[in-house]
């Protein structure tokens, strides 16, 4: 009923992105995968938590799964998980990667990145540049070698930084999807959703936003009102640059709507940086201006008239709104 791993594993693929409903088994799954693999072959495991108050009860790592495994003793210590008194698996913040680099970690073959995805509504917040925190973290890990990596997470939002950064995209049609090295799976499980909608709980949420999230895995932050494809007759505006992407913002004077779009007018002159991080040459930054356009632009967003051609950019730009008001 619950998650399994050999499904993803079966792909062969480096990185592997796993989204799933609450309580589906994702973290239960990963970690026996790797105390299996320990006892198995000897290889280890590293866990991962993004801030160290994530890991305040790691000591309680192994309660759910240490019945399954009667003979064995199973402990936590000092940045260790411990089987029999042997390192099976290693755990550390994400905000603290540059203390491993001077560590070796020949044993380890995969890497466990626990809620990768924040919710954006929460009082958690993304470390600056952190897809880079955690590539340098995984470079001091594997050291050339091929270590999997399992990112797990719940629905929250397909706007995060990891998505962002390899553009990925949800499968269509289907459940699992690869693009080049990288994997994501959004896990489908008929026998959970009956058995979770089947309580007095699930009974309770049902139809709610949050039961389409915690049963349905549906994406919780992520609402698909003022979507929309620009059509033929819009034209263009001005670009619009966020965390290294380009926006370019589009008007249909016969609809009286703009619409926003990952497609831009590369020989456009009117180009602006929201932030100082996004500040290049031929863009003039917003915070030392604030031209017309996108003066229209805002109005036309606090009356319902404008529409956004996915929901990573309808995402992107709220956040370009609340910083520009």
């Amino acid at each position: 009923m619950y998650w399994d791993i050999q499904r993803p594993l079966s792909y062969g693929k480096l990185f592997n992105f796993i989204v799933g409903p609450r309580g589906g088994g994702k973290t239960y799954g990963a970690k026996k995968f790797g105390l299996d693999n320990f006892l198995k072959k000897d290889s280890q495991f590293f866990y991962v938590r993004r801030y160290d108050t994530e890991l305040e009860k790691i000591n309680q790592f192994w309660d759910d799964i240490a019945e399954r495994y009667p003979d064995h003793e199973l402990t936590v210590n000092s940045g260790k998980f411990l089987c029999d008194k042997e390192i099976c698996g290693h755990y550390n913040a994400l905000t603290k990667a540059r203390v491993l680099k001077s560590t070796p970690f020949p044993k380890v073959t995969d890497i466990i990145f626990d809620e990768f995805i924040i919710d954006k509504k929460g009082y958690q917040r993304y470390l600056t540049d952190e897809v880079v925190s955690f590539l340098e973290m995984y470079s001091t890990i594997a050291r050339l070698r091929d270590v999997r990596v399992w990112f797990l997470s719940n629905a929250l939002t397909m706007t995060n930084p990891y998505f962002l950064y390899w553009d990925i995209n949800l499968p269509y049609g289907k459940d699992i999807a690869v693009k080049d090295d990288i994997l994501i799976q959004m896990v489908e499980d008929n026998e959970y959703k009956e058995a979770a909608s089947s309580t007095r709980f699930g009974k309770l949420i049902s139809g709610t936003a949050y039961g389409n999230y915690a049963i349905e895995n549906q994406f919780f932050r992520d609402d698909k009102s003022f979507l929309g494809k620009k059509p033929p007759s819009a034209y263009y505006q001005f670009t619009l640059a966020y965390k290294e992407r380009k926006f370019g913002i589009w008007l249909d004077r016969n609809m009286s709507c703009y619409y926003v779009s990952n497609d831009i007018e590369p020989n456009s002159h009117f180009n602006y940086s929201v932030t100082l991080d996004d500040h290049k040459p031929n863009l003039l930054l917003l915070k030392t201006l604030k031209p017309y356009m996108l003066d229209a632009f805002i109005k036309a967003y606090s009356i319902g008239a404008v529409r956004f051609e996915d929901i990573n950019i309808k995402n992107l730009c709220q956040e370009i709104i609340k910083l520009t008001l």
